[in-house]
């Protein structure tokens, strides 16, 4: 059926009798045309009008008022749309029950993360059966459950680590320090602690350990590789050092977890021999090398090296591979000049250069060129020169002869 593509709304009103062209003030045209008729648009046909849905009143499956303000708008969701139009826009339900006897089936289940409710269009609204009051009350539940868990805890609470079940109606702390990693600073004041945390910044430092078989076809093949990289950051920042602490005691485990998703995970599918650990995590405000402690596990044939040493050698590299494409991109500008230069190199040069260094290649590109232009002018006139010397030559010969016979 034609009218099928067409919204509830706009069903009616067709089956009434109206058309684009004569149609009641309540509801517009809006845009997003996609064919011929003004009708068929991306809402489905008309919408209502602004104004209509100020004043308009839903309710839900369970009896509770609600203005379109407090609503979502449109949720196209399963192939289906929800909104004014088709008299079932939806709303957050302010008791979180994900499975209700009085709301749409395909948005009751426990699978789902939010609870939605289906409202449809009505005439009274009632201030104490609406979803303005019922929030209203449960933030002012909310205030009050917040004030009995301060009291318990004696005023030793974070609000960065509490967290409030509305279905449950109760406040709950999960303390995790890596959430004050982002959230405090040295000698800031830790209300759970009661006192200010260390002004002394530091990180955590630990040693990953990683052992597996030789496996080479050679006469050592199965002796153990064993290798340590030292010195490897946890934190991305630095912190406070009570902080350091607290993330060594309570999320030790997050540190394996970390390195293992960091490569491992999918060397150990080709190597099922290699061995991951993590050895002397500790809190500090640098690293320090043990020399003697080095020198005797490299004895033992452990291979040693530091995470600092590792990430000056790849910015050296780095540096390496940026000089050499600098030395590029100068004989390209000495050569043909900065047209023949791509975005990308101009934007490079200007970062890697001044005004007056560029400048220079363009001097030494046209003095290039003029002494090219020189080098040929006197091939060519010495090539004219050997070419004519034969023939000068014979005419001489010519000459002299005829003068010896004359």
């Amino acid at each position: 059926m034609e009218e099928e593509k067409y919204n509830l709304i706009t069903q009616e009103l067709l089956l009434a009798g109206y058309c684009a062209e004569h149609h009641p003030d309540y509801v517009v045209i809006p845009a997003g045309r996609c064919g011929a008729s003004p009708l068929d648009n991306t809402d489905g046909g008309f919408v209502y009008s602004r104004k209509y849905l100020e004043n308009a009143v839903f309710v839900t499956g369970c009896g509770l008022s609600v203005r379109y303000r407090e609503c979502i708008g449109r949720l196209d969701y399963m192939d289906r749309m929800f909104c004014a139009e088709n008299d079932n826009v939806i709303v957050k339900c302010p008791k979180y029950k994900k499975v209700c006897a009085d709301n749409d089936p395909l948005l009751s289940s426990e699978s789902n993360y939010l609870c939605f409710c289906v409202c449809h269009m009505a005439s009274d609204y009632t201030y104490e059966k609406n979803i303005q009051h019922l929030t209203e009350e449960a933030d002012q539940l909310k205030e009050e459950r917040f004030e009995k868990f301060k009291a318990r805890y004696k005023n030793r609470i974070c609000l960065h680590h509490m967290q409030y079940d509305y279905k449950k109606q109760e406040w709950s702390m999960n303390y995790n320090p890596l959430v004050c990693v982002s959230t405090c600073g040295p000698g800031h004041y830790c209300s759970l602690r009661g006192k200010q945390l260390s002004a002394q910044k530091g990180n955590v430092f630990y040693d990953v350990k990683v052992s597996t078989l030789r496996k080479d076809g050679t006469l050592f093949d199965g002796e153990p590789i064993t290798s340590i990289i030292k010195g490897k950051k946890f934190l991305k920042k630095q912190t406070s050092l009570d902080i350091c602490k607290a993330v060594i005691k309570m999320n030790a485990r997050a540190i394996f977890q970390k390195e293992w998703e960091n490569g491992y995970s999918r060397l150990v599918l080709t190597d099922p021999d290699l061995k991951l650990e993590i050895l002397n995590v500790r809190s500090a405000a640098r690293v320090h090398r043990d020399k003697e402690q080095d020198l005797l596990e490299q004895k033992e044939g452990i291979q040693i090296c530091y995470e600092s040493d590792m990430q000056k050698a790849v910015r050296r590299e780095k540096q390496k591979q940026k000089e050499k494409r600098l030395q590029r991109v100068q004989r390209k500008v000495q050569i043909k000049g900065l047209e023949a230069l791509t975005d990308a190199e101009k934007r490079f040069v200007g970062k890697r250069l001044t005004k007056e260094q560029i400048a220079q290649l363009e001097r030494q590109r046209c003095q290039n060129q003029k002494a090219i232009k020189e080098e040929q002018q006197l091939s060519l006139f010495e090539y004219e020169k050997e070419r004519n010397e034969p023939y000068e030559k014979t005419k001489a010969l010519e000459t002299e002869t005829v003068r010896s016979n004359g």
